[in-house]
């Protein structure tokens, strides 16, 4: 199985950290394909607000879990502004689009 990255709808001022998000699809796919579901897909860094953007799936490598999207400031994994859980690939993908948006991000000043 070899599917591409999933298409991302990322505003101004995020950089990608390092994307591992693919179009794989854990309802559609075999046992076989799970490496695909770790826990280091996506992380987006917005240098001027400080925070960051992670996407991760969880438990690593087991098709019956789900994708954990978090919004942090600086490192303070312990404390996120936003946390988001889904099955959806599509759904998170568009919460990422959401979330790089400063009009939802700049209610944590930025």
């Amino acid at each position: 199985m070899n599917d591409g990255l999933q298409p991302l709808r990322l505003h101004a001022g995020w950089s990608v950290v390092f994307n591992d998000f693919t179009e794989y699809d854990p309802e559609r796919a075999g046992e076989g394909d799970a490496f695909c579901l770790h826990e280091d897909l996506l992380q987006l860094r917005h240098e001027r607000a400080g925070l960051v953007i992670d996407l991760g799936w969880y438990p690593d490598g087991d098709r019956n879990g789900r994708y954990v999207l978090l919004l942090v400031r600086g490192q303070d994994w312990d404390a996120p502004l936003e946390r988001a859980e889904s099955r959806s690939r599509d759904g998170i993908a568009g919460l990422i689009g959401c979330w790089t948006d400063e009009a939802f991000w700049g209610r944590y000043g930025g």
